[in-house]
């Protein structure tokens, strides 16, 4: 039976640029890349107008705004002949907040997920991941043994309340917003997603793990390797993969499927002149270039 990969990845995360990309690499043909297409299962008009979208710069509809779209490619392995079959399922991000913030999933995910040998976790560099950390979160908090304010009485119940020089305030500004699922953090998230994967309703079991960081382009001038970017900007993340690493065999990428930032017009102009593949660019564990089947490549030699 021909591996089978599933893609997962929250809001923003870059999957359906990615597959835009992909989509047009397979098809065009401009440059070397490791796996060839075999066949695809979907809407073959929603693949080929992200494609388009993707080739003229612009911004690449999300699944949300078009509606669930299960997309799967199967590929051929020029090297080995060996096959595989990527399934990119409802790739509405939303989908996996759901997962995490009602702890529900479809059940078509969940099939797919049992049947799967691979995953491809999509996490974009391109994001303000979770504001404060622990430690900067305790420098800003009060000493322990600092004094209470008093206690107030409670005011009129026919009165507003004021403030100390005798302002009316708002009564609502003193109280804090209770805490909700959708506040959890991004890191927490993913974490959530992948600790899922260890317990019922999934099948728990060793998996072959694929990061891809997409819109590696905004932060590559850092020169970090996308496992270093990973454990300075995402520890929980990191830590969680190497903790759990009789879970997950993990590898871990730097993607930029666009090539540029749409909002930046002269690197857009520059882009313009460039064979359309040649735009995409990806960093791995031994090499950098511009086969973004690279990461399914791996998945299918594990098999």
């Amino acid at each position: 039976m021909n591996p089978n990969f599933v893609i997962i990845g929250l809001p923003a995360s870059g999957k359906t640029t990615f597959l835009a990309a992909l989509w047009h690499l397979i098809e065009a043909d401009e440059t070397d890349c490791r796996l060839k297409l075999d066949r695809y299962e979907g809407d073959l008009k929603y693949l080929n107008s992200i494609a388009e979208a993707w080739r003229t710069f612009k911004k690449v509809p999300r699944t949300s705004q078009v509606g669930d779209i299960d997309v799967a490619i199967h590929f051929v392995d020029s090297q080995t002949g060996s096959k595989g079959r990527a399934f990119f399922p409802d790739l509405a991000g939303e989908a996996f907040d759901v997962q995490v913030e009602s702890r529900r999933c479809r059940q078509v995910f969940r099939k797919n997920v049992d049947a799967d040998d691979g995953i491809l976790l999509f996490i974009s560099a391109n994001a303000n991941q979770d504001g404060l950390s622990i430690v900067e979160l305790n420098s800003m908090m009060p000493p322990e043994d600092s004094e209470r304010p008093p206690v107030a009485a409670e005011p009129s119940a026919t009165m507003p309340p004021v403030s100390e020089s005798g302002d009316e305030r708002d009564p609502s500004a003193s109280v804090q917003a209770e805490w909700e699922p959708k506040k959890v953090p991004v890191q927490v998230r993913i974490v959530q997603i992948l600790s899922d994967l260890l317990r019922s309703p999934f099948a728990p079991r060793k998996r072959q793990l694929v990061v891809i960081l997409s819109a590696w382009d905004v932060v590559a001038s850092t020169m970090q390797t996308p496992s270093g970017w990973l454990a300075a900007n995402m520890p929980l993340v990191d830590q969680f993969l190497q903790t759990n690493d009789d879970s997950f065999s993990a590898q871990i990428y730097g993607v930029s499927a666009q090539g540029v930032s749409l909002d930046n017009s002269e690197a857009v102009d520059r882009a313009a002149k460039l064979p359309p593949s040649h735009r995409i660019s990806i960093i791995g564990p031994s090499r950098s270039g511009h086969d973004i089947t690279e990461p399914l490549a791996w998945l299918i030699s594990t098999k």
